[in-house]
């Protein structure tokens, strides 16, 4: 399936794990990523990411800049293997 979100500015959304393999394209709005290893990245409009930590500590999902956070997520089956 796929979803349509989003999140204001500043919102702020602790330690979690992905809840199953999905994408997460970034359509308007900037987010920061934070790794359980302290690595940290940006992403902002045209972005595509690829969530698949189920495991451990996961990561925290921070809306940066003044802008909403407009994103699509689409979920995975586990057989599917995303062939075009």
């Amino acid at each position: 399936g796929v979803s349509f979100r989003v999140s204001p500015p500043g919102y702020k959304l602790s330690w979690h794990c992905a809840p199953r393999r999905q994408y997460v394209i970034q359509m308007e709005g900037y987010i920061e990523i934070e790794c359980g290893d302290g690595n940290k990245i940006v992403a902002g409009p045209g972005d595509v990411l690829l969530a698949e930590d189920f495991t451990g500590q996961g990561h925290t999902t921070k809306v940066v800049g003044n802008q909403n956070r407009v994103y699509v997520v689409v979920r995975l089956e586990e057989d599917d293997d995303m062939k075009w």
